[in-house]
């Protein structure tokens, strides 16, 4: 036995010995690709265990875990005073202040994504899958068994749970994950998506609703359910962000604001207050805007009154338009719009004429030029007489409405001086009016505020024709709060 082993472990040296170097690698990839796919493989096998174990707990619950939760109206946005027209800066510049601050809000860390495996389902047969529209882009997708709900209870939406979860609808969750990674959208595009994708696979308002429920526990999503006094069912989510202008309810100390369209008049809910293994809170946080089909819509000439040369068309994709205008109202977090950053079709467009219009000038030069665009290439219009309430508008919006106001310059104006000029760029928030601060790599003079990183100078995109370092009378002597930008 011992002269077999002695045997055996020689012919394996020699073996060794014999290979080139490009077998070696060749042997190494295999072995590595196949213990990849294991891997893969029991992450999925534990995944799909771990969820038929929580959907079958989840129908147990269904039946009785309805709790009486009141309703709460819809928050609107505050009212704060703006010029009803844009104010005009002074041709002398005054002496420099420093602006005092009362906090800084910090950029808040990215939120964790949903870490959901893919399931693979089955082969299904083609006729099977259907083309759905989902804001100008089209998508394939699996139906999935169409179902009807008799009615909203207990057994029966169980009954319907159940249904659901035993693998005729994996395809169609697949697709859904696939298209959220495709298209690029965050955690509002995946739950309007969901409700997309749910119209296309059942016809009723009930149906559509729980389908969308599931769709949203099975990709990692807090989401509860709940039942209106007239037997409607509905979705509520909480997030990252105060939104205004949807109801809300309390559960132990979380708010969950409205995301289906079907509110009703009602002071009280049957909520299903049952957590799905796993949940994660959705963010509002844009980090890039959504890759949706591009549709053109009407140029704009965008022209510097101070810098004649500093002139471009813009054009933004109004699919992208259509997306922004559904998106939560979150008015007062507006470094949730300064970092969602301009779209890359938009950049795609504008940068490149930009930074030739920009070459050979000095930093500050630069940040004079852009300012000056800002203030007076847009026309000024307050929230209210433009859109009948407070809004702030994400950068391809200001390109793409008639007008904007003093928040929506200063973030297109803070996205502009980050990206091309490569400066960090903070919020300030004074009662009724935003504008910016910029932190110079060179000496500027001006009014400015020192902050712990250094001192920013001020520059306010809505104060026609202010320099950079002018900030509005009024604002001198006011406490700040700054909001920090990534």
């Amino acid at each position: 036995m011992k002269r077999l082993i002695i045997f055996l472990l020689a012919a394996f040296v020699s073996t060794l010995a014999a290979q080139t170097p490009q077998e070696e690698y060749e042997a190494w990839k295999k072995q590595a690709t196949e213990n990849y796919s294991r891997y893969r493989q029991k992450t999925i096998d534990d995944y799909q265990a771990f969820r038929k174990k929580a959907n079958e707990e989840y129908a147990e619950f269904v039946k009785t875990a309805w709790a009486t939760i009141g309703k709460h109206p819809a928050v609107k946005p505050p009212e704060e005073p703006k010029p009803p027209q844009q104010p005009v800066a002074p041709e002398v510049k005054p002496q420099s202040v420093v602006i005092p601050h009362k906090e800084v809000v910090p950029t808040p860390a990215p939120k964790p994504v949903p870490d959901v495996p893919i399931p693979e389902p089955q082969p299904t047969l083609p006729d099977n899958t259907k083309k759905i529209m989902y804001y100008g882009t089209t998508l394939t997708m699996h139906q999935g068994k169409p179902f009807v709900l008799k009615d909203v209870e207990g057994e029966t939406l169980s009954n319907a749970w159940e249904e659901l979860s035993n693998g005729n609808y994996d395809a169609l969750l697949s697709d859904c994950l696939n298209a959220k990674k495709s298209l690029g959208v965050g955690d509002w595009g995946y739950i309007t998506l969901c409700k997309d994708i749910a119209k296309s696979v059942v016809s009723g308002q009930n149906e559509v609703t729980l389908l969308q429920h599931w769709l949203l526990t099975q990709s990692g999503y807090h989401t509860r359910m709940a039942k209106s006094g007239k037997d409607v069912l509905q979705i509520w989510m909480p997030f990252d962000v105060l939104v205004f202008n949807l109801p809300y309810i309390v559960l132990d100390s979380t708010v969950y604001f409205l995301v289906t369209e079907n509110d009703q008049d009602d002071t009280e809910l049957q909520v299903l207050d049952r957590a799905f293994p796993g949940e994660n809170l959705s963010s509002l946080r844009v980090a890039r805007s959504p890759k949706l089909e591009y549709k053109a819509c009407k140029r704009r000439t965008l022209r510097s009154k101070r810098y004649s040369s500093l002139t471009v068309n813009s054009e933004v994709n109004s699919n992208l338009i259509a997306y922004y205008n559904d998106y939560p109202k979150i008015a007062s977090s507006w470094d949730v719009y300064a970092n969602a950053s301009l779209s890359g079709e938009a950049k795609r467009l504008l940068y490149p004429k930009l930074r030739n219009l920009l070459q050979g000038k000095s930093e500050l030069q630069k940040a004079e030029m852009f300012l000056n665009w800002v203030q007076t290439a847009f026309e000024y219009k307050t929230d209210d007489d433009q859109f009948g309430s407070e809004r702030s508008l994400f950068a391809d919006e200001s390109l793409y409405y008639p007008f904007c106001d003093c928040e929506d310059r200063s973030i297109l104006f803070s996205i502009l001086v980050r990206d091309l000029l490569d400066l960090d760029v903070v919020l300030l928030h004074f009662p009724g009016h935003l504008a910016t601060a910029v932190k110079f790599k060179t000496n500027v003079d001006g009014d400015y505020l020192d902050l712990d990183d250094g001192r920013y100078i001020v520059c306010d995109p809505t104060y026609i024709n202010a320099p950079v370092g002018m900030a509005m009378p009024d604002c001198k002597q006011q406490e700040v709060r700054v909001y920090s930008l990534q």
